[in-house]
């Protein structure tokens, strides 16, 4: 299958399912589509994203060859829709497994991602979970979120505000 065109002739779940279940589990056709979203093209980057969220959602297991070139992608990555697709499979992986360096990225990012209110909700609830993950392994960093998120809170969306709330409230009990 000619990933690339397929990507362009539908925007549609029904369509990133069938590509998702194209590839299946196979890594070889994981890998090509995972390289689409490297390109950083207009058309089809984002729409690779999706794809390889339905598959990671499936098969867990494919993606994790891939995280540290997804967190050394991201300070180059153009759009929200990559943001997006790469903070949740990031939000959910085991932060202890990532070299220093890697870490540093990925919070510098999710903190600046945070912070700017160019950025849609989704991009935001993402990296605030990531960061609150690394709080849970580095506690020092519990005031600072708490200052950012307490920082935009009136101002959010309902979906931002339901999703801090949450963290708040576990965050609070790091400084009391």
């Amino acid at each position: 299958m000619n990933f690339r065109e397929q990507l362009i002739a539908e925007l549609s779940k029904r369509n990133t399912d069938y590509i998702a279940s194209v590839i299946g589990t196979d890594e070889t056709l994981f890998k090509e589509i995972f390289e689409i979203i490297l390109t950083n093209d207009p058309y089809v980057s984002g729409r690779a994203a999706w794809v390889v969220e339905s598959c990671w959602l499936k098969y867990p297991h494919l993606i994790k060859p891939y995280i540290n070139e997804i967190i050394d992608f991201l300070p180059n990555t153009k759009y929200d829709n990559q943001r997006r697709h790469f903070t949740k499979y990031l939000s959910t992986i085991d932060l202890r497994e990532l070299d220093e360096d890697r870490i540093g990225i990925l919070i510098d990012k999710c903190f600046y991602w945070l912070e700017d209110p160019k950025y849609p909700t989704a991009v935001k609830m993402y990296s605030m979970l990531i960061v609150y993950n690394y709080v849970l392994i580095e506690p020092i960093l519990a005031k600072e979120l708490i200052a950012v998120i307490e920082n935009q809170f009136e101002d959010s969306t309902p979906g931002f505000k339901n999703s801090a709330s949450k963290i708040l409230k576990k965050l609070y009990k790091f400084i009391d």
